[in-house]
Parts: C-alpha cells; sequence; structure tokens
C-alpha cells in the first residue's frame, strides 16, 4: 500500500510539477487542479441542483443592471485580448498563424503572452456567470447540455493551456474566441437595454459565427498533427481536437433543431 501511494505521489508531482510550465506556476489557480475542479463542482452542483432548489418557491431575480455591466465588462476584455493577438503576435509577424511553437525565452513580450494567456482563462472561469444568471431569473430551459459542457470544457481546456502550454499555436483559440464572444456579449447587451431592437435572425447568424469558429479551431489544431516540421507539441491537439469535434457536433446539432427542422416543421 505504502508503494502504491508512493507511486501516486510520484507521478502527480510529475504531471502537475514536472511538465508544467514553470512560468505560470505562481498564477492564481494554476499550481494545481484542485482548486479550479472544486469551482467546476460547485458550478455543476448549483446551475443543476441546488440552484433549481433555491429558487423553486422564489420569484426571478432582477438582475438587469449587474447583466448590464457583467456583459459590457465581458466585450470589453474579449476585444482587448483579440486586440492584443492582432497587434503584438500577428499583424508584428511575431506570431506565424500556420504552426507556431512555444517560445520559452523570458523577454518582455513573453511575459506579456503568458499574462493573457492566463487573462483568458480567468475569463472563461467568469463566463460560468452566465449560467449562474440563468438559474437565478428561472431561466432553467437555458440551462442545457450543451450549455453547462461547453462551459466546464472551456475552464478545464484553459486550464491546460495555462498551465503547460501557455503561448504558441494555441493563442489562436483565444484570438477566434475572443472574437466572437465580443459578438455574442454584445447582442447579449442590446436583447436586455433594447429587446425591441433584437431581430430574430440576430441569433441564427450567432450559432453559425459559433460552429465556424469550431470548424476553425478543428482545422487550425488538428493540421498540427500532420505538419512535421511543426514544433508545436502535438499531444495538445490530441487534448483540444476531441473537445472541439464534440462541441461542434452539439452546436450543429442545436442549430438543425432550432434552425432548419423548426422551420420546415412550421411550413
Amino acid at each position: 500500500m505504502g508503494t502504491l501511494i508512493k507511486n501516486i505521489t510520484h507521478y502527480y508531482h510529475f504531471v502537475n510539477d514536472d511538465l508544467a510550465d514553470p512560468r505560470t506556476k505562481t498564477f492564481p489557480l494554476v499550481s494545481n487542479p484542485i482548486p479550479v475542479l472544486l469551482i467546476l463542482y460547485v458550478y455543476h452542483r448549483f446551475v443543476r441542483s441546488w440552484g433549481p432548489a433555491l429558487m423553486e418557491n422564489r420569484q426571478p431575480f432582477k438582475l438587469k443592471t449587474t447583466i448590464i455591466i457583467y456583459n459590457l465588462v465581458q466585450i470589453y476584455l474579449s476585444l482587448y485580448l483579440a486586440a492584443q493577438c492582432m497587434t503584438r503576435l500577428y499583424w508584428s509577424g511575431y506570431y506565424n498563424l500556420w504552426c507556431q511553437k512555444i517560445i520559452l525565452e523570458d523577454t518582455p513580450l513573453e511575459r506579456i503572452v503568458v499574462s493573457r494567456v492566463w487573462l483568458y482563462y480567468m475569463i472563461k472561469i467568469i463566463d460560468l456567470l452566465d449560467t449562474v444568471f440563468f438559474v437565478l431569473r428561472k431561466k432553467f430551459n437555458q440551462v442545457t447540455f450543451l450549455h453547462v459542457y461547453h462551459h466546464l470544457g472551456m475552464c478545464l481546456l484553459g486550464f491546460v493551456g495555462t498551465k503547460y502550454v501557455p503561448g504558441g499555436h494555441g493563442v489562436m483559440l483565444g484570438f477566434i474566441n475572443s472574437l466572437v464572444h465580443a459578438v455574442m456579449y454584445s447582442y447579449y447587451l442590446v436583447s436586455i437595454i433594447r429587446p425591441l431592437w433584437v431581430r430574430q435572425w440576430w441569433k441564427k447568424y450567432i450559432t453559425q459565427l459559433q460552429i465556424l469558429q469550431f470548424l476553425l479551431l478543428i482545422l487550425h489544431f488538428g493540421h498540427v498533427l500532420f505538419e512535421p516540421s511543426c514544433e508545436y507539441p502535438k499531444w495538445v491537439s490530441f487534448v483540444f481536437l476531441p473537445h472541439n469535434i464534440f462541441i461542434l457536433f452539439l452546436f450543429s446539432d442545436f442549430y438543425i433543431k432550432a434552425y432548419i427542422l423548426k422551420k420546415n416543421k412550421n411550413k
């Protein structure tokens, strides 16, 4: 028994410490997986069980001001990260769009890259509030498997990316996702401030944009596997691709049911 515990401890330190990028080991919610796993456990239990039970005999909370501020913060952070990626990395030619290895040199620009990767991870944690607001407003129909799985998966991938591969090829994920989120949260902002301005087709095209996002990311991470000269770690693609493929399937299934089958049914 002692040998088993020793082996497990040794393996844990190998995976958690030896394989990790030392540049992010002191960052909050990065040094070990327990805090983020605890957050995700509480989140899942709240949105699936504790929250609905809490709200069962209560009136929905009126969170308009809170959600307006939340959406404004999300839009700002998304545009900020997208602008940082574009101006500092891609337009400058510092990063290669086709294949970019992780640069381990301790330079001022690389410190910025690492810190922005961590910020993106923190935004994925903040994103969990989307579902919390649904529950507190008793919009339980919005708390779907797709919604919850997507948030859980993005938080875990954010942890993996920040802890092991902060920078390089994976930055494109944050860049594309930040652009999509800027559009998405702008839609949410308009829908709560001026609901009469919202048009039905807006949501359809936002879903199409999300589907396009996952297609681009599948191509972006997939080609690394077939590019021998690419120095970006191939194991990252084996971790990220299954999630992106599954989430693409879920979004496509939602789109077909919501906008194609439903439209044909109404004819």
